[in-house]
């Protein structure tokens, strides 16, 4: 029997045919090579004479439990990975307090029956030993065992409940509650007004595009209306779908108190295990099962969240990464076209520099020459004077006709590259605003935190972080750094976070014994940033963000 609580342990690890899934049907498997009963019995149905009300129970009893098998055989394809992904699916479709009330029911009818189970398996062990043992007493058994002085601990975070809700959906010995659970989903995707698509090719086309919506930002709409276009196929393209999802982490919008609880949950495990291990090392065979039970617990905490809280981050930036990847793109393609264009225009008027530069030196020439005849027409006929003065004027006229044009012409390319500037700047502008582009004074701290006091717990080391505090005004002296991987006491903590007015936890280097001791400090008065990674930019972001200018 399967215990939620123990992770996805399923019963179907060992894989079971189609003839032992219709055993757990009802149906009585076919001895006929080639026939299948489904098949068989769906005839049969066609041929009785039942009510309307028969007929509508029937098929939806044939609906849930072809759905469960297209689930189970996915699982038995892909194993533990698939498992994962249900689990996922489901914490978000079953969110708010009517779901969470239902899932809390069931766990505790679980629960009842796992507790019924051990003590009827507790009464057996003690007939066999013929000990008289009274039924509503304390009864010894496996999981009736103290760890760090404390009875046994199960965990009962959001982790958990993604287990228990894809061993309920997958084991095949709890058909009654995957039935309970996919006629509240029915429920919820009646309630998303949501139109699907009458054909097929329709349908795989938007489920396409919310697999891309969903790579930018997980929507409990998009995951509802992902799950009504796999059941309008019948679920024909799961097993494609979770192929495309394996790097996808399908996470909650708002789950971060779940997570604080989540490793709050598996802190108390640590010290408890530490405490046992401190009284009695090596654990009598009864704690052994507790011990590997607690250091899984507290593996799956601290290395699912690693990785889901990365992938989290990534993809919430201040506007959602979809409008920001695609602003950035249509820009960069205007910009660059304008960039070409205006390089074509400075091609353009240097040549025509170099032609005005030509048409004056021309003139210039023509000038000399013009000089040069009247200095001859004292000498020279009359007639033949005038008539060469002539054609001298008129080679004049046309050489300073064609240097008006040319500097018309010249003045208009310069009137365009001004218009182009200026369109340039503000585009440039625009991708300031959207931080496309580094603004070197928005990353100043200087005189920021003058005269403050800090300490900082984590971290590469101390002068990681000394240029940005000196930067921003802070005194060598106000300055105090602790490394991340030796603890203090609380009452050290108290005493060093007491003296400052800025407390700087490294989560990835101090932990989460040090996040927890800093922030019971932490008064009103003194401010608390937590830094996930050991960067010093992201300290400048965050004194920017408290003691910035608003």
């Amino acid at each position: 029997m399967l215990n939620p609580l123990d992770g996805l342990n399923l019963s179907r690890s060992q894989k079971k045919d189609l003839d032992e899934l219709e055993k757990l049907a009802g149906f009585s498997p076919s001895s006929k090579k080639g026939k299948n009963m489904l098949t068989q019995l769906a005839g049969d149905l066609v041929k009785k004479k039942e009510t309307k009300s028969e007929t509508k129970v029937d098929e939806e009893e044939n609906r849930f439990w072809n759905i469960h098998k297209r689930f189970a055989e996915a699982y038995d394809a892909n194993g533990r990975a698939f498992a994962l992904f249900i689990g996922d699916l489901l914490d978000i479709m079953l969110s708010g307090p009517v779901q969470a009330r239902l899932v809390s029911e069931m766990i505790e009818e679980k629960l009842a029956k796992i507790r019924k189970a051990r003590e009827a398996e507790a009464l057996e062990e003690a007939a066999k030993k013929k000990k008289k043992y009274n039924v509503g007493g304390k009864i010894s058994s496996k999981y009736d065992v103290e760890i760090g002085g404390e009875k046994r601990v199960f965990s009962r975070h959001f982790l958990k409940r993604k287990s228990f809700l894809a061993a309920l959906f997958l084991d095949s010995d709890e058909f009654q509650a995957f039935k309970k659970l996919v006629k509240q989903i029915d429920i919820i995707c009646k309630n998303e007004d949501y139109a699907v698509p009458e054909d097929e090719e329709g349908r795989k086309e938007a489920l396409d595009k919310i697999l891309g919506e969903l790579r930018y930002e997980i929507k409990p709409a998009d995951v509802i209306r992902f799950w009504k276009l796999l059941d309008a196929d019948n679920f024909k393209y799961l097993d494609e779908i979770f192929n495309k999802t394996r790097n996808l982490n399908l996470v909650r919008p708002t789950f971060y108190e779940d997570v604080d609880k989540a490793y709050r949950d598996g802190k108390k495990l640590l010290k408890l295990l530490i405490k046992d291990v401190q009284t009695e090392f090596p654990p009598n065979e009864d704690k052994q099962e507790a011990y590997e039970d607690y250091l899984k617990d507290i593996l799956e905490v601290y290395t699912h969240h690693h990785f889901v809280l990365k992938h989290f981050n990534q993809t919430r930036p201040s506007i959602s990464l979809k409008d920001f990847e695609l602003t950035k793109e249509e820009l960069q393609e205007k910009i660059g076209e304008m960039r070409s264009e205006a390089d074509k225009l400075k091609e353009q008027i240097n040549k025509l520099i170099i032609e005005r530069d030509e048409a004056k030196a021309e003139t210039r020439a023509v000038k000399i020459e013009n000089e040069e005849v009247k200095a001859k027409l004292s000498k020279l006929d009359p007639a033949e004077v005038r008539k060469q003065l002539s054609a001298a004027e008129a080679k004049v006229n046309a050489a300073n006709k064609e240097l008006k044009e040319t500097l018309e012409e010249d003045a208009l390319l310069r009137t365009e590259f001004r218009k182009l500037d200026n369109e340039n700047q503000e585009l440039t502008s625009k991708l300031r605003q959207l931080n496309a582009l580094p603004d070197e004074n928005a990353n100043s701290v200087e005189g920021l935190m003058k005269g403050k006091r800090i300490v900082i717990f984590g971290g590469g080391s101390r002068e990681q972080y000394w240029p940005t505090l000196k930067e921003a005004g802070v005194e060598e002296s106000d300055y105090e750094w602790y490394e991340g991987f030796h603890t203090i006491s609380q009452a050290r903590t108290n005493e060093i976070v007491g003296r400052c007015d800025v407390a700087v936890v490294m989560t990835s280097y101090a932990g989460h014994l040090y996040l927890f001791q800093v922030r019971a400090c932490i008064n009103k008065n003194q401010h608390l940033f937590l830094i996930h990674n050991s960067g010093a930019g992201t300290l400048r972001t965050e004194i920017l963000k408290t003691f910035g200018k608003k």
